[in-house]
């Protein structure tokens, strides 16, 4: 009788991943402190036209005092004033309206433009109110010169430090709604992540003769890998691993529809080949043509001991014994990719002790700090090692193994793992 094993081994059962992220509140997340305190533009704009009115009487009223004409303030009052919204609104206008076109252009251009724009306005602006006091300008042509300067100067600076903090502004506005992007689509992954691991085996059928063990590590949280057990009786069982082309929730998508038709499809009854015809007939019909999958079926018959498979595509899966490695490789071209295709069958004997392993491409081809792969002559004697361990022993070491190797490297592809001994 086979010994119950766990079929997928969570990441906390193998000790090589931290425990996973604390669950999320179902509050909406706090936004940034700058965003809390943004200002309403009508507050924004009030307060820049009041502020800068007071900006331009408080340079109008020194510039009187210096000049001896305090006499003269009633008048210089309100045409300071009208050159503070002058400035002000010429400021303000430019940064929101004209500035965001010329994003684009080199900064040298951009500024150059920026300056043009303001003076341009700001002394425009300013012609037209002395036109309003054309005695006082002829009668102060000095006074009048400096403060149509200095409000020339405060435009150009106060127009720049504007359109720089509608700038800053707006990239915190779109750093806050990729942030909550980012959040949703995590959110989103974590369910996709539940829905692929409830779709992995729960638990080890007993059958007689064979013991089994397997694990499924997604290499971006969910994946296109996939292995599955399908008890046929108390000494048949279908073995299944197979790897969908890319990555990500398309390839589990992928994944998902075909594990249900390998289930739908799979009898005891049906030849392994001719599983793989039909689902291959399956997929080429239902799924576009960059999409495939490789796959590998075997049915153990435990009172027979041997094992009948197809391999389409697949790595060959190994078979440890007293010959040495064997690898299993009879069947055809991974499935999906033309519809005609046919697949053969290959069938060995496990006798007690002999070590079935199969496995997916994250295996054998995970780089090292070097570039090299991992192999399948290192997992070859990994297996050969411990050959009479635990499975769930061996299965740990390998990633262990695969841990060390990649060292800083992160996991670039899916690994996928089932080990079964014949007993």
């Amino acid at each position: 009788m086979s010994s119950i094993l766990p079929a997928a081994l969570s990441s906390a059962e193998l000790g090589l991943h931290p425990a996973p992220p604390p669950r999320e509140s179902t509050a909406a997340p706090a936004p940034p402190a700058t965003a809390q305190r943004a200002v309403p533009p009508y507050r924004f704009v009030l307060a820049w036209g009041f502020a800068w009115a007071l900006v331009g009487c408080l340079v109008a009223g020194g510039i009187a005092f210096t000049r001896g004409v305090l006499a003269q303030m009633p008048v210089l009052l309100v045409t300071s004033v009208l050159f503070a919204e002058v400035v002000g609104f010429t400021a303000l206008l430019s940064a929101r309206l004209v500035f965001p076109f010329l994003v684009r252009l080199p900064f040298a251009v951009r500024l150059g433009l920026q300056v043009l724009t303001l003076l341009s306005g700001t002394l425009s602006g300013s012609v037209a109110i002395l036109l309003t006091q054309p005695l006082f300008s002829l009668a102060r042509p000095r006074t009048v010169a400096m403060v149509v300067l200095v409000n020339a100067i405060l435009s150009v600076v106060v127009g720049i430090a504007l359109h720089t903090y509608d700038s800053m502004r707006r990239q915190i506005e779109a750093s806050y709604r990729a942030l909550r992007e980012k959040e949703a689509l995590e959110r989103e992954l974590e369910i996709a992540r539940e829905v692929q691991r409830e779709l992995l085996p729960r638990a080890v059928p007993e059958v007689r003769g064979l013991q089994l063990a397997g694990v499924c590590l997604p290499a971006v949280g969910v994946g296109g890998d996939l292995y599955d057990f399908l008890p046929f009786s108390e000494d048949r069982v279908g073995l299944v691993i197979a790897d969908v082309s890319g990555k990500g929730i398309p390839a589990a998508l992928l994944m998902a529809g075909l594990q249900a038709s390998i289930r739908s499809l799979a009898l005891p009854t049906l030849p392994p080949a001719e599983l793989n015809r039909r689902l291959n007939v399956m997929l080429c019909r239902s799924t576009a043509a960059a999409r495939y999958a490789t796959l590998f079926f075997g049915i153990f018959d435990g009172r027979a001991r041997t094992l009948t498979y197809s391999n389409a595509g697949h790595y060959p899966p190994l078979h440890l014994g007293a010959a040495g490695p064997i690898r299993l490789g009879a069947g055809g071209i991974p499935i999906g990719l033309l519809d005609d295709a046919l697949y053969g069958e290959g069938k060995v004997e496990l006798k007690a002790g002999d070590l079935l392993a199969l496995y997916t491409d994250g295996v054998i081809e995970a780089p090292g700090a070097g570039e090299e792969e991992f192999g399948e002559r290192r997992l070859v004697e990994i297996l050969t090692r411990l050959h009479g361990e635990d499975l769930t022993e061996i299965v740990r070491s390998v990633l262990e193994e695969l841990a060390r190797w990649r060292g800083a490297v992160s996991q670039h592809d899916d690994v996928t793992l089932v080990l079964a001994r014949a007993t």
